[in-house]
């Protein structure tokens, strides 16, 4: 399923990194990156839809910030 997300650029910049040492490509290693990060959630996920931009919203029980997501990068 295509999808558009908006990373800030320290972060894209990271995944990319990422992605070419490990030989993927970066939709490959953002899946990835995704599906490590919800498996380690004790809250259960639940998708909606945004009423003003009809865009999927993740709902995740806390809120995930740019420096979390960093962070996380960082300790891969």
């Amino acid at each position: 399923m295509r999808t558009t997300v908006d990373l800030p650029p320290a972060v894209r910049r990271r995944a990319e990194q990422l992605a070419v040492a490990r030989g993927q490509s970066l939709s490959a290693t953002i899946a990835e990156l995704t599906i490590r990060g919800l498996s380690e959630l004790d809250e259960p996920v639940s998708i909606e839809v945004d009423s003003r931009s009809g865009f999927p919203v993740l709902s995740l029980g806390q809120r995930i910030t740019d420096e979390d997501v960093a962070s996380a990068l960082d300790d891969m």
